[in-house]
């Protein structure tokens, strides 16, 4: 965890915190003495390299700024029910691809009539798209918005989210700027352990523009 974030924070002066790396002894007062800000997503640990994010019923059981929905298979009907009952999602959730809960845009739909504060995560709309699971209509919709709380960005195939560096022709990406712009937090997405650090600043800069 540190030697990742340290080769992250001589880039930038923020980074998201996700689950994956191995820890690190005091990790937690690491960061904080650094400067860095931070935001937690998903089952980040500061002591593990992942903890669970909802329960059998389909609590949440973490503290993150975005999570994940639960896949179907994993509490989805007491998920949607509990959402449905409290009438806003808790913590902020992401907008996904098929087979999560929020996967199509149908759920997207239902989400914003509700109200719901959402993650947009321009790599997984573009699987909705490119699997026929979203509409022009609800893009236009969902790009408009005016509750969503952040953004992901990365590219992919349109098959599965490959966490890949962006192009300037990667879906959304003109939108995400204007909404970085406009004060939305954005987050990097692509693989940037996979990069040298000239193509990493290339990255960032990219989503800057």
């Amino acid at each position: 965890m540190a030697q990742a974030f340290d080769e992250l924070a001589r880039l930038t002066s923020a980074i998201q915190l996700t689950p994956g790396n191995a820890p690190t002894a005091e990790f937690e007062a690491h960061v904080r003495a650094s400067g860095v800000a931070t935001r937690l997503h998903h089952g980040f640990a500061w002591t593990a390299r992942k903890t669970d994010v909802w329960s059998e019923c389909g609590a949440c059981l973490v503290a993150s700024e975005s999570v994940h929905p639960p896949q179907r298979t994993i509490g989805w009907d007491a998920w949607i029910e509990q959402q449905l009952a409290a009438g806003i999602a808790a913590p902020v959730v992401e907008v996904m691809y098929p087979g999560h809960a929020l996967g199509t845009g149908v759920e997207v739909e239902l989400a914003m009539d509700r109200g719901w504060p959402l993650v947009v995560d321009v790599s997984h709309v573009f699987i909705q798209r490119t699997q026929d699971a979203m509409s022009d209509t609800t893009w236009r919709r969902l790009a408009d918005y005016d509750r969503i709380t952040e953004i992901h960005v990365s590219a992919n195939a349109g098959k599965h989210d490959t966490h890949q560096p962006l192009a300037e022709t990667t879906f959304g990406l003109d939108w995400a700027r204007e909404r970085l712009a406009d004060g939305v937090p954005t987050v990097l997405e692509c693989y940037m352990h996979r990069l040298r650090d000239a193509q990493r600043r290339e990255q960032i800069e990219m989503v800057m523009r």
